[in-house]
């Protein structure tokens, strides 16, 4: 009985999902479309509400990996505000972003303690990622100190990327799958995004950018729900 309660339970949140991820997406589309600093806001907002539902479902049902959820989550309403403080004050929206980051990465080493491979794996994503910055035409940032502040958001996302595989290879899983799918984006959204505000700016680099952003704040969301799934 408790069973069957328990996954007729699990297809109402599934759906519910689902409705969130819609939503959010239509947000995305209209923020494209009309703009504004609170639509803005209002787009960011889903992916932290979403979040928070699969917090209160793992909270309630697993005792376990409720530390890893709790980071997630704070690292969603991290991005929210550092969406918000962006278009406000540059460098406060990238300390919150980053920090956002962080949390995504201590919450990985929750899923799998620190493994040799993990260098490994991430050395190459941190010299490319150090590379574009740095090395390249693309992005060109007069401020050192600035720059500087760039070099190190792009070690900690790549080092989110590379921890992400590691965490796969540990264990093929549902979630860690999508987790792995939204670290991606972040890595490829934050490229373009230094490109479109540092290098030659337009309106296919704020598409790759929005289009990718958005949806993996939310795949980082709804990943929570499969938590209990073993494949």
């Amino acid at each position: 009985m408790i069973n069957y309660e328990l996954k007729e339970n699990n297809k109402k949140l599934f759906i519910i999902n689902i409705i969130f991820l819609i939503c959010a997406f239509s947000c995305l589309i209209c923020y494209d479309i009309l703009g504004g600093l609170w639509l803005k806001g209002v787009t960011s907002g889903w992916f932290v509400m979403l979040g928070f539902l699969n917090v209160l479902y793992v909270w309630n049902h697993k005792k376990t990996r409720r530390s890893f959820v709790f980071l997630i989550e704070l690292g969603l309403f991290f991005g929210m505000c550092a969406d918000i403080l962006l278009g406000v004050h540059f460098i406060s929206g990238i300390l919150f972003f980053a920090a956002g980051h962080v949390a995504y990465l201590v919450a990985f080493f929750m899923l799998e303690k620190f493994k040799k491979r993990d260098i490994l794996i991430t050395l190459p994503f941190v010299v490319f990622s150090l590379y574009i910055v740095a090395g390249t035409s693309f992005i060109q940032i007069e401020d050192q100190i600035l720059e500087k502040m760039l070099l190190g958001y792009a070690c900690i996302i790549a080092c989110m990327l590379g921890k992400a595989v590691s965490n796969l290879i540990s264990e093929k899983s549902k979630y860690r799958w999508l987790i792995l799918v939204g670290s991606i984006m972040f890595w490829f959204s934050d490229i373009v995004l230094a490109i479109d505000m540092f290098g030659e700016s337009s309106r296919l680099t704020w598409i790759l950018c929005s289009y990718v952003y958005w949806p993996a704040q939310n795949i980082m969301a709804h990943s929570m729900f499969y938590i209990n799934d073993k494949k």
